[in-house]
């Protein structure tokens, strides 16, 4: 539960990141988008280790 809520976080910021850079032209916050949004994917298909 905690990887998809930390997961959905990278993703809310990578939105909030794309909507605040888009009007405004702001290429850091495109870039920054773009950053969340990589980590939000690597984040969701990450597989679990098994604790052995």
């Amino acid at each position: 539960m905690k990887r998809i809520t930390v997961a959905l976080l990278f993703l809310l910021a990578a939105i909030a990141c794309y909507v605040f850079g888009v009007p405004v032209g702001g290429a850091f916050f495109l870039a920054l988008g773009v950053v969340f949004e990589g980590i939000f994917w690597v984040k969701l298909f990450k597989r679990k280790r098994k604790s052995v």
